[in-house]
């Protein structure tokens, strides 16, 4: 992609260290909206040619699948699936910790609210995105359940929005480290 910023000035972006709301089409589709950053060695993708490392993701829970130190599940945000994972701490005594026995989420769980892993749940996601045997894969690190469905609705107004800021250059991003006034 042209008109990527150096790797020198990655960490100058607001968008690097920050979540972007991301539509899973822009993911899976066709666009190239979300691209490895060439330099990026898998964890720094550019998003409208911008660097980030994490995304936020809104959509209903449709399959769940708990497995031994994981859980793995799949959402929908009506634009399209990916597969979702949540790892499961291990304890010093080999036990996954916040896990049942069955290896499903506990409460205690990271940023993990145990509601959210259900089939038809409505949550908001948090995490990095990898590509696991060729197909794109979010590293939740945060799930909340939304109660409220308006948040639904929110998220795609803000995700609009975002989008219409970073195109026109409203969430610029720095070029000059020492200049602290911008």
């Amino acid at each position: 992609m042209t008109g990527a910023p150096p790797v020198s000035q990655w960490g100058l972006d607001p968008l690097f260290f920050s979540h972007p709301k991301l539509a899973i089409r822009e993911l899976v589709g066709g666009d190239e909206v979300w691209v490895p950053a060439p330099e990026g060695n898998g964890a720094v993708h550019l998003y409208r040619g911008r660097p980030v490392r994490r995304c936020e993701m809104l959509g209903h829970v449709v399959a769940v699948n708990p497995k031994p130190g994981k859980t793995v599940f799949t959402l929908d945000d009506g634009t399209g699936c990916v597969e979702c994972v949540v790892w499961m701490g291990i304890d010093e005594t080999g036990t996954v910790g916040g896990a049942g026995v069955d290896g499903t989420v506990g409460a205690d769980a990271f940023g993990v609210d145990p509601e959210g892993l259900r089939v038809g749940a409505l949550v908001r996601i948090q995490g990095r995105i990898t590509k696991y045997r060729e197909a794109w894969q979010l590293a939740v690190n945060a799930l909340q359940c939304c109660k409220d469905p308006n948040e639904e609705i929110l998220f795609w107004v803000n995700w609009v929005r975002a989008g219409e800021d970073i195109e026109a250059g409203r969430i610029a991003a720095r070029t000059d480290p020492g200049d602290n006034a911008g």
